[in-house]
C-alpha cells in the first residue's frame, strides 16, 4: 500500500477535543489566599500584611456588581474603580426611591487586594513562608484602619501593619454563621499581634522579592466599556438605561449625585456613587 502522502496523525486533536468536551472545573486564582475551612466551620491563620511595591498604598480597592436577573447573570467589574461611570450605578441612582430593594441586590460590593506573607498555616502548613495575595473585605479592613489610625484621644498607639519591620501579625479567625439559611463567614475574632519585625534583612529581602503586582487589580485593560457593560445590563434586567442628554462619558466617583430618599421626608440625600455606604447611611438614618 501506497504511503499518505497528506497523512496526519489526529492523536493530539483527539486528547484537545476530549478536553473541550469534559465538564468545565471552576477557574481558581492561585496567587489568592484562604484558609481551608475545617469540618465545624472554622478556620485560623496568621498572615502579614505586607507593602505594595508598585502602587502608593499597600492596599488597592476595587469595585464590582454581581447578580441575576430575567435575562441569566451580570459579574462585571465596576469601572467606579477607576473613576469612570457605570450604567448599573447610574441606573440604581435613578430606581431608588421605587425600589431600593432591587438596587440594593444590584448595588456594587467593594473589595480590597493586598500581598500578605503566610506565618502559620495549620490545615496548609506548605503554604507557610510564601507569599501570597489576599482579596478582603469590609470587616478585616477596618481593622487593618484601627490599627492604622486608632481613635484619636485613645490609649493605642498607631501600627503600620503593613510595614516590615514595625508592622504586626494578623490572627486570621473564621467562624462560619448563618445569616438568612447562607452560610457565611465571620470574621470578628481575628486580631493583630504586638508589632514585631516580619524577620531579618535577608529574609525581607526575599519577601520583598515574592510580591505581586498590584496595578492588574485598577488596569483600564480589567474593566468593559461603558456600552458593552450596558448592553449586558440590559439583557440581564430587562431595562432600558436611558442616557443623559450631552453627559459626559466617564465621571469620577467623587462627583456626587443628588436623590429623593423616601425616609427623608422631602429632604435630599447626597449619593456619592458608593452603593454600600450610601443605603447604610440611609438605614441608620
Amino acid at each position: 500500500m501506497n504511503k499518505r502522502k497528506f497523512a496526519i496523525d489526529w492523536t493530539k486533536s483527539t486528547e484537545k477535543i476530549k478536553e473541550q468536551n469534559a465538564p468545565k472545573k471552576n477557574w481558581k486564582d492561585e496567587r489568592l489566599y484562604y484558609p481551608q475551612i475545617k469540618d465545624n466551620g472554622t478556620a485560623e491563620a496568621i498572615i502579614r500584611f505586607l507593602p505594595s511595591k508598585d502602587t502608593d498604598i499597600p492596599f488597592v480597592k476595587t469595585y464590582n456588581h454581581a447578580f441575576d436577573g430575567p435575562g441569566g447573570w451580570y459579574i462585571n467589574e465596576c469601572p467606579t474603580t477607576i473613576a469612570q461611570e457605570c450604567p448599573t450605578c447610574k441606573a440604581n441612582t435613578e430606581l431608588w426611591n421605587s425600589d431600593p430593594d432591587t438596587v440594593r441586590r444590584r448595588s456594587r460590593k467593594t473589595n480590597y487586594y493586598t500581598n500578605i506573607l503566610v506565618v502559620k498555616d495549620p490545615q496548609n502548613p506548605e503554604n507557610e513562608g510564601k507569599v501570597f495575595l489576599f482579596k478582603y473585605g469590609k470587616t478585616i479592613h477596618e481593622k487593618i484602619m484601627s490599627k492604622i489610625s486608632p481613635e484619636e484621644g485613645g490609649i493605642d498607639e498607631p501600627v503600620m501593619v503593613f510595614d516590615y519591620y514595625d508592622g504586626a501579625n494578623f490572627k486570621f479567625k473564621i467562624k462560619t454563621q448563618k445569616v438568612s439559611n447562607t452560610n457565611m463567614p465571620n470574621y470578628d475574632l481575628s486580631v493583630f499581634d504586638n508589632p514585631s519585625p516580619v524577620g531579618t534583612d535577608e529574609e525581607i529581602e526575599k519577601i520583598h522579592g515574592m510580591l505581586y503586582s498590584l496595578t492588574e487589580f485598577t488596569g483600564k485593560d480589567r474593566f468593559k466599556s461603558y456600552n458593552d457593560l450596558k448592553e449586558r445590563f440590559e439583557k440581564v434586567t430587562g431595562k432600558i438605561i436611558i442616557p443623559v442628554t450631552n453627559a459626559p462619558t466617564t465621571a469620577p466617583t467623587s462627583t456626587p449625585q443628588t436623590v429623593t430618599t423616601p425616609a427623608a421626608s422631602g429632604e435630599k440625600t447626597v449619593f456619592d456613587g458608593d452603593d454600600e455606604t450610601f443605603f447604610n447611611d440611609l438605614q441608620n438614618g
